[in-house]
């Protein structure tokens, strides 16, 4: 009837076409609302979280996430996005329900991180730079917090300064704390911070102080050297005291610098001191070890710098070989005090703890006799006579790095017996059970094919995993032997959580005292493992409209538990590709490279390169595209600005001769543009290159080698090595005892950057890789960003290479900014004033035909 009738078809037809234009206007306004280019201020906002941990019973989930960068909070201590003192603690439950904040230090610009429940569940430590009193806003120090269920308020333990670890650059004050049977430190965030602090039972927390009077480092790294300036200041105008600091080559440090540890009882309110350590802040890390019975503590504790003409020639590692450690060793149950051991010949200068024996009588200690050698050996410490015996007189075991837990080269079968790993990877890879009473060795065979990721769990199971299979140490059989999965019904929580990369995805399971489970979760690149029970994972997972903290459990549904940076969806984005070329010296490379969002592939675009030197990127998704990266590092701000961003390969050759990166840099990165031009996705005429870093330098020396680009921008990069290798870090006024130690420069040329030799050794070998050797080549316009206390090269290599410039009239343009560091993130003003200083050199040069004039 209605298909009859003429009028209601066309009233039909109207309606239809009412409906399309109405749907059409809602997704074009939903676009619009979306349609938007990322700015800085979208980055200022992102919050990345710290870290997590869940309570014994599962119940409870403690998250530690920072706000905003945002008005009314206290800068300057740390990189803007690592910085604690922004950050919040948050419970939620295992199901995603009762999210709710248990700290709120935004009135007070207060930070509160590191959670750690007690083994009841009952407590949570923390750390905070909450003030109180007469403390000045955001605080002056980190100290020790713990809230408790029964009053749902963090209390401060005390007022006393806890040593903390400064996150990025030259490790200061490393800690590696490591509870009963752990086999790795007690971490506030992941490869940046370990905790001050664990616990030993429900009530008690053993906690490293500074000295009374004495700030965190955390909070002090930088705020140290104003102090240093403002005093010098005053000092000069009062006449009567001289401003000098010392250094003398030919003494070795004193024992400037010191730490307390103490053992805090909260149910009886009260403090036992286990006696003062050395705590020089540079190199190695002070390790505190718990035995598997919790009554005795192995300390390793940084004295002092080992004066440089001692070192091993060439210096294959810098840092942590570079620093004279004392060993205590204190009985928990007594109260301490600390002990410290006597050590023998041949052991005076210990590297690192391979863990307590399963009985906790003995410890495995690598050390050696001099300085000069870049190899140890393996020791046993008797933890009652305090004496040691050597089990390897005869060999060097054990890696070049030491370890940040127990060494994966000594493994513990028994209470007495060791199997030891030394050789290299190959046919002098060598096994041996070693006795640690009569250090007795007989050679071992495992009979598996590829047996590897070793494991100790924390009942003392030795673990680890075959071609065919998973096996464990049987000790009766004094062999591995066949470990068959267990059932997600036998976890406990003396589960381990084992990892393995299976086509690009990180692979997880459980390791438990029962047996592998089943259970297996596959995690993206984008995805952090957080923490882990036999419940399941708590991940943090970063995308592109956001992020989320999520409960993986081992057998069901994923579980949303927090979600944050939803501004991010907001953003448009464009697409990613990786595009082969070949190499200056015909390998096969990648390119990753971002494209505006608005790319039309009918024409060719003004182009950014991202350079770093010895980075290859292997997919869209590498570090350097990551969609969170702060501030002006992440790329597609230019993307976003109308550039096409790329990220060539730029390998570094290393054989039997130092390397040269200056004439390495340009054979990555001038093919990857003439085939982007061949492609049509670059203007050959609006191309510009700047970098970070070894980046920076990675340019100085591109801009000497080629005209090829319109534009550069170097941050924080060197331009004269010799100079810059030997260079103190300026931010080390007030370190006393540590601050011409404070700088890592020597030892990265030596060993990073596989320079071998010092600029004494081998001036010319510093000469030719040095920008500033080829100033008079340099044309193409140049801007040089820097921080006036960069660890990893002082002002003075860009306002030579500055001044040297101008000095040619060559376009060039110096920003100092005062204050911040190597990574230019101190401060978000600053952060925006560089951001827009890029997008400004590169349009006005790129975008508006400046480049040639």
């Amino acid at each position: 009837m209605l298909a009859s009738d003429p009028s209601r078809r066309i009233l039909v037809f109207l309606n239809a076409i009412f409906l399309i234009f109405h749907l059409m206007l809602a997704a074009f306004l939903e676009v619009g609302a979306h349609a938007r280019p990322l700015s800085i201020d979208d980055v200022l906002k992102i919050q990345t979280v710290d870290g997590a941990d869940i309570s014994p019973n599962g119940d409870d989930i403690a998250i530690s996430i920072p706000r905003p960068a945002g008005p009314g909070e206290v800068y300057g201590r740390n990189a803007y996005e690592i910085d604690p003192s922004r950050n919040d603690i948050w419970l939620v439950n295992r199901d995603g329900s009762d999210l709710r904040a248990v700290t709120d230090g935004g009135p007070d610009a207060a930070g509160y991180w590191c959670p750690h429940w007690s083994s009841d569940g009952r407590k949570l430590a923390m750390l905070s730079t909450a003030p109180r009193g007469e403390e000045p806003k955001g605080g002056d120090s980190a100290r020790l917090y713990v809230w408790d269920r029964s009053s749902g308020a963090p209390r401060r333990v005390s007022n006393r300064a806890m040593m903390t670890q400064v996150r990025y650059g030259s490790p200061i004050n490393s800690m590696d704390l490591r509870a009963a049977g752990a086999h790795s430190s007690t971490v506030c965030r992941s490869n940046d911070e370990n905790a001050p602090f664990l616990w030993l039972d429900e009530t008690r927390l053993l906690a490293v102080l500074m000295p009374e009077g004495e700030r965190s480092a955390m909070v002090d790294r930088f705020a140290r050297f104003h102090r240093e300036v403002a005093r010098a200041g005053q000092e000069l105008r009062e006449g009567e005291l001289p401003t000098v600091s010392r250094a003398d080559s030919r003494v070795e440090g004193s024992v400037a610098n010191t730490a307390e540890l103490v053992v805090f009882d909260l149910a009886e309110n009260s403090v036992t001191s286990l006696g003062a350590i050395p705590a020089f802040p540079m190199f190695g890390a002070l390790s505190i070890v718990l035995s598997p019975d919790a009554k005795r503590a192995a300390v390793l504790a940084p004295r002092r710098a080992i004066a440089q003409h001692l070192l091993a020639k060439p210096r294959l590692n810098f840092g942590t070989w570079e620093v004279e450690n004392a060993l205590f060793v204190a009985d928990l149950n007594a109260g301490g005090p600390l002990t410290e051991v006597s050590l023998p010949e041949g052991a005076q200068y210990p590297v690192d703890l391979a863990g307590w024996s399963h009985d906790s009588r003995r410890l495995a200690v690598r050390a050696r006799p001099t300085p000069a050698r870049n190899a140890a050996q393996l020791w046993a410490l008797d933890g009652a006579t305090l004496t040691m015996m050597s089990l390897t007189p005869n060999e060097d075991v054990g890696p070049l790095f030491p370890q940040s837990g127990a060494g994966d080269y000594a493994y513990w079968t028994d209470d007495r017996r060791m199997l030891v790993l030394s050789g290299k990877n190959g046919a002098e890879k060598r096994w041996r059970m070693i006795d640690s009473y009569t250090a007795e060795a007989t050679a071992f065979s495992p009979n598996l094919e590829g047996l590897n990721s070793l494991s100790t769990l924390m009942n003392g199971t030795l673990v680890g995993k075959a071609k065919v299979g998973h096996f464990r140490y049987d000790r009766e059989a004094e062999q591995f032997v066949n470990w068959p999965t267990a059932p997600l019904s036998e976890c406990n929580p003396l589960a381990q959580l084992a990892a393995d990369f299976e086509d690009g995805s990180l692979v997880v399971s459980l390791w438990t005292t029962a047996g592998p489970i089943s259970h297996t979760v596959s995690l993206a690149s984008s995805t952090s493992i957080l923490d882990y029970d036999c419940t399941g994972l708590v991940v943090a997972e970063k995308g592109f409209d956001g992020s989320t903290i999520r409960s993986l459990p081992w057998d069901s549904d994923a579980v949303l538990l927090m979600e944050r940076n939803t501004h991010l969806a907001e953003v448009l984005r464009g697409d990613r590709r990786m595009i082969d070329y070949a190499h200056a010296d015909g390998s096969a490379q990648q390119m990753a490279v971002i494209f505006p969002p608005d790319y039309d592939p009918s024409k060719p675009y003004p182009t950014l390169f991202w350079v770093y030197g010895g980075y290859s990127p292997r997919s869209v998704n590498n570090y350097f595209f990551d969609p969170h990266m702060p501030g002006f590092y992440n790329l597609e701000l230019y993307a976003a600005q109308g550039y096409v961003v790329v990220i060539p390969s730029i390998p570094i050759p290393r054989g039997d001769t130092p390397s040269e990166p200056f004439g390495a840099v340009a054979g990555g990165v001038l093919p990857a543009l003439d085939e982007l031009i061949r492609l049509g996705i670059t203007d050959e005429a609006s191309v510009g290159v700047f970098g970070q870093s070894f980046g920076g330098y990675v340019v100085n020396a591109l801009v000497a080698q080629t005209d090829r680009f319109g534009a550069a921008a170097s941050i924080a990069g060197a331009s004269d090595l010799a100079t810059n290798a030997a260079s103190f870090d300026p931010a080390a006024r007030g370190w006393m005892g540590a601050d011409q130690d404070m700088s890592m420069n020597q030892g990265i040329y030596e060993s990073a950057l596989d320079f071998r030799v010092d600029p004494g050794a081998d001036p010319s070998l510093f000469y030719r890789n040095s920008p500033l050797t080829y100033v008079d080549q340099i044309t193409t316009p140049l801007m040089l960003v820097h921080g006036e206390l960069d660890s990893r090269a002082p002002l003075t290599q860009v306002e030579t290479l500055y001044s040297l410039l101008r000095r040619r009239g060559r376009p060039a343009r110096l920003l100092r900014y005062w204050g911040e560091n190597h990574s230019l993130a101190n401060s978000p003003a600053n952060v925006r004033d560089i951001h827009r200083e890029l997008i400004t050199w590169f349009d006005h040069l790129l975008k508006h035909g400046k480049a040639r004039e």
